[in-house]
C-alpha cells in the first residue's frame, strides 16, 4: 500500500474542506482509502486560511497521523531545490520548495493542480 501513498498539496485539501472543486472527491476517496498524507507546510497553509476558524476541528481531523514532518533531511533538500531553481531563474517559492522537499524525502509523489510550479523540480513525482 506504501506504493500508493501520495501527498496532497493544499489546494486539493481546500477543496475537501470545502466539499467543492476537482479535489474533494479525489481527497475523499484516498482518505477512504488511506492513502493520502500531508505536509508540515500544507498544515502551515491551512492555518493561515481565513476559513481556519470556521473549519478547525476539520482541519486537526484531517491532519491528525497524517502529517509528514518537516524534518532536517526534508529542509536540506528543500533548500537545494530553492537554490537550483532560483539560479536558472525558476523559482517556485519556499512554500513550494519545502512541500517538494517533503516529498523528494519521504519518496512520495505529490498531487498538485499546480502542475506549472512542480514539473520543474527534478525527481519530483506528480499524481494527475
Amino acid at each position: 500500500m506504501e506504493d500508493d501513498l501520495r501527498v496532497v498539496d493544499t489546494d486539493l485539501a481546500i477543496d475537501f474542506l470545502r466539499d467543492r472543486g476537482p479535489g474533494a472527491q479525489l481527497v475523499q476517496e484516498w482518505l477512504e482509502r488511506d492513502l493520502a498524507r500531508f505536509s508540515a507546510v500544507t498544515a502551515f497553509e491551512l492555518r493561515l486560511g481565513a476559513d481556519f476558524t470556521h473549519r478547525t476541528e476539520r482541519i486537526d481531523r484531517l491532519l491528525a497521523a497524517r502529517t509528514l514532518p518537516l524534518d532536517h533531511a526534508a529542509a536540506l533538500i528543500a533548500g537545494e531545490v530553492y537554490v537550483r531553481l532560483r539560479g536558472l531563474g525558476l523559482e517556485i517559492g519556499v512554500n513550494d520548495s519545502l512541500l517538494a522537499g517533503t516529498c523528494l524525502r519521504y519518496d512520495l509523489p505529490l498531487a498538485t493542480r499546480n502542475t506549472r510550479h512542480f514539473t520543474r523540480v527534478e525527481g519530483l513525482r506528480l499524481v494527475h
